[in-house]
């Protein structure tokens, strides 16, 4: 397996912890008018923001770490979970009419880590 594949969840625990410093800081860390992200951050309190950018980033930083340390069907498992948690995540999302960036852009990172995964142990 490519250790360079740890490079899609290493980043992606990057991008949450950046989310995460934001919300500490109080500042909206989206595009307003495109996501709708305001309306995400009225329904979900900040403290549930913040714990689960925190629990994202230290799920993709063990899931890069798994990759480099070769378990492949372990990291398999974890982007399998997380992908089926960001499709519930998703639906509340438009069922509700509020969006969050970084929720999608962590969906779209587990989905392609899941892909490229399946790929390298298939």
């Amino acid at each position: 397996m490519d250790p360079l594949l740890a490079l899609i969840p290493a980043s992606g625990a990057v991008l949450m912890a950046y989310y995460a410093r934001q919300t500490m800081r109080r500042i909206n860390a989206c595009l307003p008018g495109v996501f709708h992200c305001e309306v995400f951050n009225f329904i979900v309190p900040r403290r549930t923001r913040l714990l689960l950018s925190i629990g994202a980033s230290i799920t993709l930083s063990l899931l890069a770490i798994l990759i480099i340390m070769n378990y492949a069907a372990l990291a398999l498992v974890i982007s399998i979970m997380g992908v089926g948690i960001g499709i519930y995540g998703i639906i509340l999302q438009v069922k509700h009419g509020a969006y969050c960036m970084y929720c999608l852009t962590t969906d779209a990172i587990l989905l392609i880590t899941a892909i490229m995964m399946a790929m390298s142990v298939l």
